[in-house]
């Protein structure tokens, strides 16, 4: 009963951008909320738009904070790969989430096999590649602390986009470090 509401939710939402839309484009309306919303280039733009409309950020009141946060990862070395970084690690171990998110990608890829992808509520996007098993499905939310994959090949491939730009090793080993604490 609960999907068909959500399919419900979701048709009308579709009905609703059709509809802005058209209206913005005739001059009815003087917005560009269907051209931004509906921009495919921009997930990550959408996404912050959209959490501003649900959560406006004057708003939030900070009740308690997780009492004890899990390390991302466990790793002996790091060195340089492609657009992020490649972690050296010792044993099978399961990836937990720095902060509430988005995961917006699972699949495969050529250069990083197993891939997962998640955008943070902090704006950030990181990429875990060479992944053993995702315990998440694509396009649902995750929050701090909750395990999203598993690692059990003996490296993990990161890569972590901030504010528009990819983060290099040195930042990569501080944005680790930062998510540990």
């Amino acid at each position: 009963m609960l999907s068909k509401k959500k399919w419900m939710l979701a048709f009308a939402l579709v009905i609703l951008f059709v509809m802005l839309d058209k209206f913005e484009k005739n001059d009815v309306l003087s917005t560009d909320y269907a051209t931004s919303l509906l921009a495919p280039q921009k997930p990550s733009e959408v996404y912050r738009k959209v959490m501003e409309w649900i959560n406006p950020s004057d708003d939030l009141v900070s009740v308690s904070a997780p009492v004890t946060n899990p390390p991302l990862i466990e790793y002996k070395s790091i060195q340089p790969f492609e657009k992020g970084a490649i972690l050296a690690i010792d044993e099978t171990q399961e990836l937990y989430a720095s902060e509430d998110g988005l995961i917006i990608f699972t699949g495969y890829t050529k250069k990083t096999g197993k891939t997962l992808s998640i955008l943070y509520d902090t704006g950030e996007t990181a990429t875990f590649g060479f992944v053993e098993d995702f315990y998440q499905l694509p396009y649902t939310t995750i929050n701090a602390g909750d395990i999203f994959a598993s690692v059990e090949s003996k490296v993990l491939y990161i890569q972590v986009e901030k504010e528009g730009e990819l983060l290099e090793t040195s930042d990569l080993v501080e944005w680790l470090t930062a998510s540990n604490e």
